[in-house]
């Protein structure tokens, strides 16, 4: 068998061009960065699927997280090099090695950093919809994105970016999540259309509700907008959480974070939760949830310790 069927990031790259075939484009950057991240690991050699072993992936680990990645972004990259090795082994190119991925993370850490105070997030949604404002123009526009995501159950950016006019429906949302492509329904209240009226295209030619994208929907130019935007967004809500000295950083991710917690503590159940929110299964939700649900638990003691000694 020729070196270059061995070859790791001979696959890898295979695996990127065919996602990007498919108009996956995020997921392809994924596959590039694991091959940049190999590079800087091997000193840019190349490494075969025989070189793959238990102690090169803890080694692998151990440089990522040197880089300053973080846990949840090395398991993205050991998940994504698993899934290569797992092509290779359909493949007939290399043999089955069981347990190989064994000692490395692959899980998702929960940070309860990203959600909220509802206080906070109550000042915010007060401030989106406020005639006067301390924020700039283009920051206000941002906050109003945030707040609507919040609004509509933690929608993603990227699900609002994409978004089409004829998925709304008088109040009513009906779309498919870009991610796990679940059908969602969301029927807006007062809030969330007034909002939803100051940001909404006025570009009869689009098909887009929001004027965030201007290419076809799976091109890599509308990708690219969508990222553009989206480290813009970003970049203003971190300067929002500055200046009003939020207990957490702002970013996109924020407003899905906070609205899941939120839910929770107003006791809604978990798979209520999960399915409002199109997750693949309730495991995302949880993941979502752990830190609260810790909290939780130690509250119910702490009511029980009070009760035994009155």
């Amino acid at each position: 068998m020729e070196n270059q069927e061995r070859n790791v990031k001979v696959m890898l790259n295979k695996m990127r061009l065919l996602h990007q075939e498919n108009g996956k484009w995020g997921t392809a950057a994924l596959y590039h960065s694991v091959i940049s991240a190999i590079d800087g690991f091997m000193g840019c050699r190349d490494i075969y699927f025989d070189d793959i072993t238990p102690s090169w992936l803890k080694s692998f680990e151990n440089y990522l997280l040197s880089t300053g990645k973080s846990w949840n972004t090395v398991s993205t990259y050991m998940r994504i090099l698993r899934a290569s090795y797992n092509q290779a082994v359909i493949l007939n190119i290399t043999p089955f090695k069981p347990y190989i991925f064994n000692k490395v993370y692959l899980g998702v850490v929960a940070d309860r950093g990203n959600a909220l105070e509802a206080s906070e997030m109550g000042e915010l949604v007060k401030m989106s919809m406020s005639k006067s404002s301390i924020l700039t123009p283009k920051q206000l526009i941002s906050l109003k994105y945030f707040v609507l995501m919040f609004m509509l159950k933690g929608l993603p950016y990227v699900d609002i970016a994409y978004l089409k006019k004829r998925e709304l429906k008088d109040d009513i949302i009906s779309y498919r999540r870009r991610k796990t492509g679940r059908h969602l329904i969301t029927k807006l209240d007062e809030p969330a259309m007034k909002l939803m009226q100051d940001l909404i295209s006025q570009d009869n030619t689009s098909p887009y509700l929001f004027p965030i994208l201007h290419h076809p929907d799976g091109s890599e130019e509308a990708y690219k907008e969508y990222q553009a935007s989206l480290k813009q967004l970003n970049s203003h809500l971190q300067t929002i959480g500055k200046r009003l000295d939020l207990s957490h950083k702002l970013s996109s991710y924020t407003a899905r974070h906070t609205w899941a917690t939120m839910a929770f503590l107003c006791n809604v159940n978990p798979a209520v939760i999960s399915q409002s929110m199109g997750h693949s299964s309730i495991k995302v939700t949880e993941t979502y949830l752990k830190p609260f649900q810790q909290e939780i638990i130690n509250e119910a003691n702490r009511q029980v310790m009070n009760y035994v000694m009155k």
